[in-house]
């Protein structure tokens, strides 16, 4: 089978080699990693090729391209992980929020309608040439902002796409953890939308576990950065990215007068781009891309080998979440097979202020999606009028004006 491997120059690909030699259920594979940069994919390419060579078992032959044609050419799966822009326009996502008296993240608030903006069309760009080159395969999306990325090319592309995060893993890891149980113990319901999802309930051999897991919310807390009193309030469990939300103004002051996060991981992208220019394959853990072994390779696989397995990923609504439009992306329990993925057909109780907070953040999502496809900046300021993070009017006009062209 063959997955191409767009933004495969990426310092972190090596360890999706790596998680892939290390999979007993890896059929084999041809993998090509595409980018735009002959140079750094040259680098890169290389120590995922050598790696490969070096792992022995089923094959798995790794080649590189700056051709996107050559490398989609009878691809069964794409994965996308490109970054429109680096880790330069990152650090821009990061910082210019703080001017409108709002916290930085890239891929909620301000923040992630920037990254968006940039990355939209360009993905739209590669799904015309799927659909040209291997109309077949299935997309897995790895971009951020991965919901608004998802609704972008179910509306305007024929590419059957899968958008998956690794954030359910470590919210059901955090809560097993906070109920001193091991995560296979429990049953945990999931759903929401991407950096915007919840854990509503656990349950442990048949009885409800979700009590306890609220006794235990200071625990939680520590990690998810919402106050304890919030999540029993709620009676559900938050993506760590709602501390944005709830939260704004102490993550704010946190931020103030310190260098964004893409500062430190463009110092250790240049590092490890040296480490592999000179043949270092032990560098290639230093980027704790832990996402290719929790969710990545594990759905992949599923694909590959029909397994029917159960994972919580970003679908088409579809009535999962009755509450939502139908073609809003959510983030949902699914089964995975050959074919593609399946949904549930219904979710469980959702609590009413999840339930109301999911629904704005669908309206802006889409409204987003819409105008950046439309190029209507009216409409983007509807959107951003609607956006969770967003509180004022002048936040929203703020940044359009940071953002969009005039």
């Amino acid at each position: 089978m063959k997955l191409t491997v767009l933004g495969g120059s990426a310092v972190a690909t090596p360890e999706l080699i790596a998680v892939l030699l290390r999979s007993a259920e890896r059929p084999s594979m041809e993998v090509v990693l595409h980018g735009r940069s002959a140079d750094k994919l040259k680098i890169v390419g290389g120590i995922c090729a050598r790696l490969a060579g070096e792992g022995g078992g089923r094959p798995l032959n790794v080649s590189f391209a700056t051709d996107l044609d050559a490398a989609l050419d009878g691809a069964d799966f794409v994965l996308n992980q490109i970054r429109v822009g680096g880790y330069q326009m990152r650090a821009f996502d990061e910082t210019f929020p703080r001017d409108l008296g709002l916290p930085g993240e890239e891929t909620v608030g301000p923040g992630g309608f920037s990254l968006a903006f940039r990355t939209v069309p360009v993905v739209l760009d590669y799904c015309r040439a799927i659909e040209r080159r291997a109309p077949q395969a299935i997309l897995i999306n790895l971009t951020n902002p991965s919901s608004l990325i998802q609704y972008a090319i179910s509306r305007s592309s024929t590419v059957k796409c899968i958008g998956i995060c690794d954030s359910p893993v470590t919210m059901s890891q955090l809560v097993a953890s906070a109920l001193s149980e091991p995560r296979p113990a429990l049953d945990v319901d999931y759903l929401g939308m991407h950096h915007f999802g919840w854990i509503t309930g656990v349950r442990q051999d048949g009885l409800d576990r979700m009590p306890d897991a609220l006794v235990h919310a200071e625990r939680l807390s520590e990690k998810l950065g919402v106050d304890a009193d919030v999540i029993r309030a709620i009676g559900a469990v938050p993506s760590s990215y709602l501390k944005y939300y709830f939260h704004p103004d102490r993550l704010l002051a946190a931020q103030l007068g310190k260098p964004a996060r893409a500062e430190t991981l463009l110092a250790l992208e240049n590092e490890l781009v040296a480490a592999y220019q000179s043949g270092q394959s032990e560098a290639v853990a230093k980027r704790s891309a832990h996402w290719y072994e929790e969710i990545v390779v594990p759905v992949l696989l599923a694909l590959m080998n029909d397994s029917g397995a159960a994972f919580f990923l970003n679908v088409q609504n579809n009535g999962a979440l009755d509450f939502l439009p139908r073609e809003a992306i959510v983030e949902v329990p699914t089964w995975v097979e050959r074919a593609g993925v399946t949904a549930a057909e219904s979710i469980g109780k959702t609590p009413d202020v999840v339930r109301a907070l999911l629904q704005i953040n669908a309206a802006y999502e889409m409204l987003a999606v819409e105008a950046i496809v439309e190029r209507d900046r009216a409409k983007a300021l509807r959107a951003l009028l609607l956006n969770p993070i967003i509180r004022t009017a002048d936040q929203a006009s703020g940044t359009l004006e940071r953002v969009w062209p005039d």
